[in-house]
């Protein structure tokens, strides 16, 4: 008879080892699984519960900090999607209908347009009453007035005698921006006054003999 051939030796502790092995490696792989599971389970169970996203409206803003009485232009404004509930009432969401308005008063970077923002139109006065321009003796009282604003429109004599009141009760419509050339309180400053027909030639006449100023209603 023909003898076996003798295994080698150590053949089966070498199965038995890559046998262990390989079962780690696999129960590695199953518990690196599971964890990978267990944050999907998590992640999923958050996304369940978390409440949905609130509504948004698309609206215009500022794209920068801009001076009252200013002509609005493209570049001046931007449409952004915000949460509809923390929005003014009114707010403008197509450029085109601000393009080319004026603004009523300063508005800083990122402010919601609302159509209150922007300066009554001269075809906008009511039956009775005139959009005059008038410009003020002191340019830092006009720096105080806001758009809507009452305000008596007081006259001095050039001569620096008496005063007197040529308009009462009249409302601020707009207070143009200033030009960066002008010198200060030497020019004065323009401000829109929504006045009384009956009141527009004495305004004109107290402009031309001296000088103007305004105190709230």
């Amino acid at each position: 008879m023909r003898a076996r051939p003798a295994s080698r030796p150590g053949a089966p502790h070498r199965r038995r080892s890559l046998l262990r092995d390989l079962a780690r490696a696999t129960s590695w792989h199953r518990r690196k699984l599971a964890v990978l599971a267990a944050v999907a389970t998590v992640l999923t169970g958050l996304a369940a519960v978390a409440p949905p996203a609130p509504p948004t409206t698309a609206v215009v803003r500022t794209r920068t900090p801009l001076s009252g009485g200013v002509l609005l232009t493209a570049d001046d404004l931007e449409v952004v999607d915000l949460p509809t509930d923390g929005l003014p009432d009114g707010p403008v969401g197509d450029p085109a209908d601000l393009v080319g308005r004026r603004l009523a008063a300063p508005l800083p970077r990122h402010q919601v347009l609302t159509t209150t923002a922007l300066a009554t139109d001269t075809t906008a006065a009511a039956t009775g009453r005139t959009l005059a321009p008038v410009r003020l003796a002191d340019a830092d009282v006009a720096l105080l007035l806001q758009p809507g604003d009452l305000v008596d429109v007081i006259a001095s004599a050039a001569d620096g005698g008496a005063t007197s009141t040529v308009a009462r009760r009249v409302r601020v419509v707009t207070v143009p921006a200033r030009d960066p050339d002008e010198q200060g309180t030497a020019t004065g400053a323009l401000v829109v006054l929504d006045v009384a027909d009956a009141d527009v030639e004495a305004l004109a006449r107290a402009a031309a003999s001296g000088g103007l100023t305004v105190v709230w209603s």
